[in-house]
């Protein structure tokens, strides 16, 4: 029984080890970055000129004492899944410079100079009293507030909270059953003059020593392969010790509540060879029962993610055509944020985005798709707003996408009024396509499309950009095309389903005439497409234009690769908790079936003297089997495998006719005997 509950506790130990390394610290690392002492303020409608104001008052009245720090962490930008954040810090030899463990993520310290704190999005951190800042912020005309943008643990637990709860219950049962096997050593040392005490200490230091080792051996796992890969973060390795340790106190305590055994044992029922009594043959079958539920459960969610992940892989592979289309992955916030504040920087970003669009565009390689109807179109605003989707599918105003010429002929299958696909637009006038079902409300589709394409010509006004052109039109033209058209825009990623498809969509066609600061909006949304050989060339026309320190570089595949990446990531997490749930499973059927056998060895063995057949003698059995069987009808309500469910039930009965052939067959004689 020692041997096999140390595989459960290595078992135990290396899943948890493993959500810490992909899960816990990954957290804490982000909670974390730089100097952690800090407590994070941010400045509300702050310009240049505030943060130049701010960071003289605090260098002259602060930083020249050492006890006082500053600090600002860049957003990260991303290269080829590689995150980099840049830290500045004004003590920074005074500092731990601590080393991320992914490989994909890099910390890289500097000195804060005034420039910096100047050049970022408003958010810094400090040990300056929330008092005295807010002295500075009244003498400098800002706000100054508390922030936290720290990721919540509690995420980790909802992933998974099912199999955590299973976790908990499979421990105790296991160390349950652990003692109750220990039951006839305690009995012999209670005859030697055995206090209660001293054999709970007796089992508590076996126990404590098999922890220890295993957590050494965890341990050195961890090290020998973060020495393989040359990353050694003493930060990591001292709060996973603590981790495991926490972990190794709650087996500790669960171990303790097991102890209430030792009022149980009966020196008369021993000596006789009794070890098992009944009330524990059916403590222990009522737990087996429960448990075959709930790991069933727990398989049922590892299939379901199994499914998803290969129906995320089914519509990977759909998609590769887009492998070598390239848009912006997300944009750097802190860049954004800045640039927003300052007309003169927008304004320069919208210019060189306008460059890189006619410069493609004309290249035939550029591919517009604006599609804002796809979040009327969530689950959560529907649900929000009383919709049904066919509410957001007629509405004239709403269901509306803005694309170019260029990407409905590469993406989109329209047809026009006469049934017939349109390949070939080439509209020079502002043009509109529009289902021929609203050809008697053409007054009020005009009406509002006219307006909306004047906003669009005029966008950079919501900018307060000095010296913007006013451009406005009186009329477009409309291209009427077939009713009950369905298309999925490629390319976009949706709340519920990748297979989400628009309805009777109204197509605003771009040409290229709408306000710069349009498109460098499109550009940050991933709205803006270019057809290139290779990641670099992208990356390239980014620098060319000093826009790299604005967007992460990515293919419209990448939104479908972080999901299929998440999915991936549950899965696992799945996975590993299956196998040593299955490995627990097994061993409490055994165990659950012998303890049945031996506390009953007496009724089988004259049973089967006296030649009762199968059935008799597993009677009570087979009924139980027949009610557990009725469990499958709850498959109607939740996921639940069937198929697992069965077998489990199978595999339990075929063990329970192994051990009485073993046992009651093989040594009738012996326990004739009372052996």
């Amino acid at each position: 029984m020692k041997k096999l509950l140390v595989i459960f506790l290595i078992g135990q130990l290396f899943l948890l080890s493993y959500i810490f390394n992909k899960s816990i610290y990954e957290i804490y690392e982000l909670n974390n970055v730089g100097d952690s002492s800090l407590n994070e303020y941010i400045i509300e409608d702050f310009s240049g000129n505030k943060l130049n104001e701010l960071y003289e008052e605090i260098n002259s009245t602060y930083l020249s004492n050492k006890d006082f720090q500053l600090q600002i962490v860049k957003t990260p930008i991303s290269k080829e899944n590689h995150f980099i954040y840049d830290i500045y810090h004004s003590e920074l030899d005074n500092i731990n410079k601590y080393k991320s463990i992914s490989l994909n993520k890099k910390f890289n310290y500097y000195s804060l100079t005034k420039e910096d704190f100047v050049d970022s999005n408003g958010i810094f951190s400090t040990n300056i009293k929330l008092d005295d800042l807010r002295e500075l912020s009244k003498k400098i005309g800002i706000t100054i507030k508390p922030y936290s943008e720290d990721v919540s643990y509690s995420k980790i637990v909802n992933l998974s909270n099912i199999n955590f709860v299973i976790l908990l219950i499979l421990t105790q049962l296991v160390l349950f059953i652990y003692t109750f096997t220990r039951i006839k050593v305690n009995a012999i040392k209670k005859m030697l003059g055995y206090s209660n005490f001293k054999m709970i200490q007796a089992s508590f230091k076996d126990f404590i020593l098999i922890e220890s080792i295993l957590l050494i051996i965890t341990l050195c796992v961890h090290f020998l392969y973060y020495i393989f890969i040359d990353n050694i973060v003493l930060r990591y390795f001292y709060l996973l010790v603590v981790y495991l340790i926490i972990i190794i106190l709650i087996n500790i305590v669960m171990l303790l509540f097991t102890q209430f055994s030792l009022k149980f044992i009966d020196i008369s029922l021993m000596m006789k060879n009794k070890i098992y009594s009944n009330k524990l043959n059916f403590i222990l079958y009522g737990v087996k029962i429960l448990l075959i539920f709930a790991i069933t459960l727990s398989i049922s969610s590892f299939m379901s993610n199994y499914i998803d992940y290969k129906d995320k892989l089914k519509t990977l592979d759909q998609y590769k055509q887009l492998d070598g289309y390239f848009t912006s992955n997300g944009f750097n916030y802190d860049e954004d944020t800045k640039a927003r504040k300052n007309p003169n920087i927008i304004k320069e970003y919208g210019n060189s985005v306008k460059k890189i669009y006619d410069q493609y565009d004309k290249k035939e390689q550029l591919y517009v798709n604006n599609a804002y109807v796809l979040e009327l179109l969530s689950p959560g605003y529907l649900k929000m707003n009383g919709l049904e989707k066919e509410d957001v599918y007629n509405s004239i105003k709403d269901n509306h996408i803005v694309v170019n010429e260029r990407y409905i002929k590469d993406f989109m299958n329209i047809k026009n009024e006469n049934g017939t696909k349109i390949t070939n637009l080439h509209v020079e006038k502002p043009s509109i396509l529009v289902p021929s079902k609203y050809k008697s409300q053409e007054f009020k589709v005009k009406e509002i499309y006219i307006k909306q394409y004047n906003d669009l010509l005029n966008y950079n006004n919501n900018f307060k950009i000095s010296n913007s052109e006013s451009r406005e039109i009186n009329d477009l033209n409309i291209i009427y095309i077939d009713n009950n058209q369905e298309y999925e825009l490629l390319g976009q990623v949706y709340e519920d389903d990748s297979f989400v498809k628009l309805k009777d969509t109204i197509l605003i066609i771009d040409q290229g005439n709408f306000g710069s600061l349009y498109y460098y909006d499109l550009l940050n949304s991933g709205d803006l497409y270019f057809k290139l050989e290779q990641r670099d060339d992208f990356s390239q026309i980014l620098a060319k234009y000093q826009l790299d320190k604005l967007v992460n570089v990515g293919t419209l595949l990448t939104p479908y690769m972080d999901e299929l990446h998440s999915v991936e990531f549950i899965m696992y997490n799945s996975f590993v908790f299956s196998i040593l749930f299955l490995f627990t499973l097994i061993f409490v059927i055994c165990i659950s079936n012998y303890v049945d056998v031996i506390s009953n060895n007496r009724r089988y063995a004259i049973q089967y003297i006296y030649g009762y057949s199968f059935i008799p003698v597993f009677k009570v059995h087979i009924i139980v089997y027949l009610l557990l069987l009725v469990v499958m009808f709850i498959n109607l309500f939740i996921d639940f495998n069937i198929i697992f469910y069965i077998t489990v039930l199978g595999i339990d009965f075929i063990v329970l006719l192994y051990l009485y052939q073993k046992i009651i067959k093989n040594d009738i004689h012996k326990i004739v005997k009372g052996g």
